[in-house]
C-alpha cells in the first residue's frame, strides 16, 4: 500500500479543508514541468461518506480509534499526500448527473445535466483534456466499468445534446483516434443512429481498432503491440458493464488488472499518456442503496489506484495521479436515527451478493415459478425467507416484528396482486413520484431494496435517496504538480488545473470542427 511521510487531511464529512503536517517530499512546488504520465481516476457516485463506508469496513473494530487508525485500514487514495475538495453542482442544476459533472472535469465548460461535451447553448461543442494530449501526441486511455459509451468515459471524446444517445457516443468514440478503451463495452454497436448512418462496429474495424474480450489474450497486452485496441469483458451480467466487484466471475479481469493493462500498453509511447480510469459501478450500487456491494466497488476502485501509485514509484518524478468522485449517489449517511451513536458492521458480512445480480437471478427465478397473490395472502415463503438468508444473511426468525412487517410489505409491492395488475398494465414504480410505493422504494425493486436499507440501518448507517445529492467530493492527489490540486473549488477547475499542468491550452476549448448540433 502506497505511503507517504506527511500528508493533507479532510475531514471525512465536513465541507472544510483541513492541512496539517508537512508536504511530502517529492512535491516541488517551484517544479512547473509537465508530468509524462497523468493518471486521471474517477469514482462515479462516490464522495467522503463512501470512502470512509470502507474505511470502516476494512478496520478490524470499527469502535477502535486504534484499528480505524491501523495502516491495513486505510485506502491508497487517502493516503496520498494532497487532497482537495470540489463542488458538483452543473449549469442548470444543484444536483448534477455525471454527463454534467464529466464534462465539467474533462473540458473545464459547465454544462446543463444530462449533455455531454457542449456549453449549455448546445451549439458548441469543447475538447477534453484527452482531446488536447492527444493533439500533443500524449497517447490516451479510457478505462471504465461502466459501458464505454457511458456519460463519464464519453465526456473525453464525445459532443451530444443527450447522455442516452448510445449510437452516436460510440460512432464518436471509433472517430477519436484514442489508443486504448478498456473495461465495459459499447453500446448501440449495430444501429445506426448517428451521424455517419453506419454501425458503430463498423466504424471502429474502418477506423483499425481491434477488439478483444478474452481475459488471458488482454492480460498479455503490451507496448501498443495490436494497434488501437478494445478490452472488454467476456462475461457481463447486463450485456454491457463489468459485474459488480462482489460478483465478479473467474473468466473477467478487474478494474486494477485492466488499468495495469492500459499502463503495460501504452507506457512505451515516446510522449508519455493520459490514463482516465473510472469506478463507474459505485455510482449503480449507491443507486441500488446496497451498501455492502458498494464498498466492494470502492476497494475495486481503490485497486486500481493503487496499480497507478506503484507505477509512480517507478517513475516518481514523470508521473501525476488525480483522484475524486463527480458527485455523492443515495445520500449515504454514516449514521442511523435509529442506532444513536451505535455502529455495529457485523450484518454487512452476511451478503454475498449484489442487489443487482440478486434481482437478475434468484428473485428473476422466484417470480417465474410463483403465480401472483393476493395482498391478503402474500405472506413471504419459507423459500423466499431461505433465499434472503442465503444471500444477505438475515434470519427471519432474528428479525424484529416492525422489520418483518417492512419486508412482507416490500415483497406485496414486488410480488402481491398489485404489482402484477402494474406490470400487466406496463405501469412502473418510476412513473409517478408522488406514488406510495415510489416514495418508499424509488423506481428499485421494493423487496431488495428494503433489504438493503435495512442491512445499512442493522449496522448504523442509512441511505436517504436513490438519486444523486449534492455533496462536494475530496479530490485526492499525488505526483508531480499535485500542490495544484489543493483548495476548495468547482469541478471545472479539475479539468483547468490538469491542463496546465499538462503544457494544455487554457480551457474551455471550443473544438470548430463540430457544431454541436446532430446530424440524425
Amino acid at each position: 500500500m502506497f505511503k507517504v511521510k506527511a500528508r493533507f487531511y479532510l475531514a471525512p464529512l465536513a465541507a472544510a479543508l483541513i492541512i496539517s503536517g508537512c508536504v511530502h517530499d517529492r512535491i516541488d512546488p517551484s517544479d512547473q514541468s509537465s508530468p509524462k504520465y497523468v493518471f486521471f481516476f474517477l469514482g462515479d457516485g462516490m464522495s467522503t461518506p463512501q470512502i470512509e463506508a470502507s474505511k470502516a469496513f476494512k478496520a478490524e473494530k470499527v469502535n477502535s480509534a486504534k484499528s480505524l487508525l491501523a495502516a491495513k485500514t486505510q485506502l491508497n487514495m487517502t493516503q496520498m499526500p494532497v487532497v482537495g475538495l470540489s463542488t458538483t453542482f452543473c449549469d442548470n442544476r444543484f444536483i448534477a448527473d455525471s454527463a454534467a459533472c464529466a464534462t465539467a472535469f474533462a473540458t473545464g465548460q459547465k454544462t446543463d445535466s444530462g449533455v455531454v461535451g457542449l456549453t449549455p447553448s448546445r451549439d458548441t461543442s469543447v475538447k477534453s483534456v484527452a482531446e488536447l494530449a492527444q493533439e500533443k501526441g500524449v497517447a490516451i486511455g479510457i478505462v471504465s466499468s461502466m459501458p464505454l459509451s457511458h456519460a463519464t468515459p464519453a465526456a473525453y471524446y464525445a459532443n451530444v445534446h443527450n447522455r442516452d444517445h448510445y449510437c452516436d457516443i460510440s460512432y464518436q468514440a471509433s472517430q477519436s483516434g484514442f489508443d486504448f478503451f478498456g473495461g465495459g463495452r459499447f453500446e448501440k454497436l449495430n444501429e445506426t443512429n448517428n451521424t455517419a448512418r453506419i454501425t458503430p462496429r463498423q466504424a471502429f474495424a474502418d477506423a483499425g481498432y481491434t477488439t478483444l474480450t478474452n481475459r488471458s489474450e488482454i492480460l498479455r497486452l503490451k507496448n501498443q503491440e495490436a494497434g488501437k485496441v478494445i478490452c472488454s469483458v467476456e462475461t457481463t451480467h447486463d450485456g454491457k458493464t463489468m459485474p459488480n466487484a462482489l460478483d465478479t466471475p473467474p473468466e473477467n479481469f478487474s478494474l486494477a488488472e485492466i488499468t495495469k493493462v492500459a499502463i503495460n500498453y501504452l507506457q512505451s509511447d515516446p510522449d508519455g499518456f493520459f490514463i482516465m480510469v473510472e469506478g463507474g459501478k459505485i455510482d449503480s450500487v449507491c443507486h441500488d442503496n446496497d451498501i455492502v456491494t458498494t464498498i466492494h466497488e470502492v476497494l475495486a476502485f481503490d485497486e486500481a489506484v493503487g496499480v497507478a501509485l506503484e507505477f509512480m514509484k517507478r517513475h516518481p518524478d514523470e508521473t501525476l495521479i488525480v483522484v475524486t468522485g463527480d458527485h455523492e449517489t443515495g445520500g449515504l449517511t454514516l449514521g442511523s436515527g435509529s442506532s444513536h451513536y451505535n455502529t455495529d458492521l457485523k450484518p454487512l458480512h452476511g451478503q454475498i451478493k449484489s442487489a443487482g445480480l440478486f434481482n437478475s437471478r434468484d428473485l428473476a427465478k422466484y417470480r417465474r415459478t410463483h403465480e401472483w397473490i393476493s395482498v391478503e395472502e402474500s405472506n413471504i415463503d419459507d423459500e423466499m425467507k431461505a433465499l434472503i438468508k442465503e444471500n444477505f444473511g438475515l434470519d427471519w426468525e432474528a428479525l424484529t416484528e416492525y422489520q418483518q412487517e417492512v419486508l412482507e410489505n416490500a415483497f406485496d409491492a414486488s410480488l402481491g396482486e398489485a404489482a402484477a395488475d402494474d406490470r400487466e398494465s406496463g405501469y412502473s414504480l418510476g412513473d409517478d413520484d408522488d406514488n406510495v410505493d415510489y416514495l418508499s422504494y424509488g423506481d428499485k425493486e421494493p423487496l431488495t431494496i428494503s433489504i438493503t436499507r435495512m442491512l445499512a440501518r442493522k449496522s448504523g448507517w442509512d441511505w436517504t435517496t436513490t438519486a444523486h445529492t449534492a455533496l462536494p467530493c475530496p479530490v485526492f492527489a499525488a505526483g508531480k504538480g499535485a500542490m495544484n490540486f489543493t483548495g476548495f473549488y468547482d469541478n471545472t477547475e479539475i479539468a483547468k488545473k490538469l491542463a496546465r499542468q499538462m503544457g494544455l491550452p487554457a480551457l474551455p476549448v471550443v473544438d470548430k470542427n463540430k457544431t454541436g448540433r446532430p446530424e440524425y
